[in-house]
């Protein structure tokens, strides 16, 4: 008897019978949200209201995610130090878990400084009293304690250069690589994060990067980064969207290519009600040619409203917002457009004897008063014809078992479109990165353009260890220009 009381203690624990089974579920991942933002600085030009402004749409925006935040905190203009960071951290993200998710957006000034050793950028505390400046390891540091996954977003000039992308040369030092860190920028290690000034009224304003996250993410924008309208807005969808809308600088990614990660999840059967008055916002082509340089794109009016287009050059290594060209639509003799689907188009006059060039297409309405960024395009003008002097510069070798990633340096003397592959050692094309895309200005001393590859081949799958090469192509009229970089080594990944 007694050998039977165990083996029935065996088969049905305390509390069960048979025909009852206990299931443990396992535990959700619970999401929490640091949100910061700083307008108001000791050495630097104050913001206000921006920031300020990005703390409230992306909170908006994580609200409504459907999987449920946890916690959402906001820091506005209050965090100036960087124990006043990692107690605000510790508080918001204490009970994390192994599997759960915190999300950390910056929105201030950038800071970059160079070296003989790289460049190291750093994010700017400040509640207009007292300031610190908060490098990659300060932020790794903090987060390296949270249990689970971090979604890092730095809204910030040159806050590319923390992953170390976006850069001339090298980052002394590369944060945040490795599987629990997701990590957005709002520019390229050598570029400027710009704001928009609304008129009409002091409290508009936001960055442009805030407008198109917030734009692509939520139900007011219809979701438009959701190219699968799934319900699920992975990071390759937001990077995607981000890449298209944000014109005046050049966001950047990591880990490149992140089709598992969800950022933003939503109900994609639940009707929206779209706040924007202006959505879906298409170029025809956003690679022009000098000579040809018409301008077609089409939009949808959700409601009566005043509608500018400006054009803002891009000359002497910076955007010309000062002499920024408007034009008014005027479909209707008051200056409204009514709703619906329009098309137009403009022309670009590209200042100067040189009609190549980059150009800003940004889309305004004014409504009571107010006016309102919509959204715009970057154009890429491109000579009808001449020589290309390209080059490609890539590391040595990379092992993306540990976070690494191949960065690609295009060298180009004009804007173009390029063509960026990955050859095997036998010369075949096992990846492509891109397609004629059109280059965009990127700062970088002398032109260039950055690709980043992951270690993976056109299916998904993991390339083998081996030598492989970088192919750029560029067409321009009737030639073909190609550049191909030395060998490099794709290490083997760790078991």
């Amino acid at each position: 008897m007694a050998c039977l009381a165990l083996l029935l203690t065996l088969l049905f624990p305390s509390g069960s019978l048979p025909g009852e089974w206990t299931v443990r579920e396992k535990p959700r991942p619970r999401l929490r949200a640091l949100l910061i933002g700083c307008d108001e600085f000791v050495t630097q030009e104050n913001t206000w209201p921006a920031a300020d402004n990005n703390l409230k749409k992306i909170a908006d925006v994580l609200m409504s995610d459907r999987r449920g935040y946890a916690l959402i905190r906001s820091a506005s203009s209050t965090v100036s130090s960087l124990d006043a960071l990692e107690a605000l951290a510790d508080a918001t993200f204490q009970n994390a878990r192994p599997g759960d998710l915190s999300l950390l957006y910056f929105s201030t000034h950038g800071l970059l400084s160079e070296s003989e050793y790289g460049a190291t950028a750093a994010l700017l505390l400040s509640d207009g009293r007292e300031e610190c400046a908060v490098t990659g390891g300060d932020l790794e540091r903090i987060l390296d304690r949270i249990p689970g996954r971090k979604m890092l977003i730095l809204d910030a000039c040159n806050s590319g250069a923390m992953i170390g992308k976006g850069l001339s040369g090298r980052a002394e030092r590369v944060f945040f690589a490795g599987k629990d860190y997701r990590v957005l920028c709002s520019a390229g290690g050598s570029e400027a994060s710009w704001y928009w000034q609304g008129k009409g009224s002091g409290l508009t304003g936001a960055s442009y990067f805030a407008e198109v996250l917030a734009a692509g993410l939520s139900e007011g924008g219809d979701h438009a980064a959701d190219i699968n309208r799934d319900g699920n807005i992975t990071l390759e969808e937001i990077y995607a969207f981000l890449l298209d809308n944000c014109a005046v600088s050049t966001p950047q990614v990591y880990p490149q290519q992140d089709r598992d990660f969800i950022l933003f999840s939503y109900d994609p059967d639940k009707p929206v009600r779209m706040d924007r008055a202006v959505t879906d916002i298409t170029f025809e082509d956003t690679l022009l040619t000098a000579g040809d340089s018409e301008a077609k794109f089409s939009f949808t009016m959700q409601r009566q409203a005043e509608l500018y287009y400006q054009i803002i050059y891009h000359q002497d290594g910076v955007w010309q917002f000062d002499s920024a060209q408007q034009f008014l639509d005027g479909e209707q003799p008051d200056g409204t457009v009514l709703p619906g689907r329009k098309e137009r188009t403009l022309v670009l006059s590209t200042p100067g004897e040189d009609l190549s060039g980059y150009a800003i297409i940004q889309l305004i309405t004014r409504e009571d008063g107010v006016t309102h960024y919509q959204g715009s395009r970057l154009l890429c003008v491109q000579p009808a014809e001449g020589e290309v002097r390209l080059a490609v510069e890539t590391e040595s070798a990379f092992t993306p078992g540990i976070g690494q990633e191949m960065p690609i340096l295009v060298r180009h003397d004009v804007p173009c479109g390029l063509s960026v592959s990955i050859l095997n050692a036998q010369g075949r094309v096992v990846r492509r990165l891109s397609y004629d895309a059109p280059s965009r200005p990127q700062q970088l001393t002398p032109e260039a353009s950055t690709f980043y590859w992951n270690g993976a081949l056109s299916s998904g799958a993991a390339a083998p260890p081996g030598l492989y090469r970088a192919q750029v192509q560029v067409r321009l009229g009737e030639k073909t220009y190609e550049a191909v970089s030395p060998p490099f080594q794709l290490m083997e990944r760790e078991p």
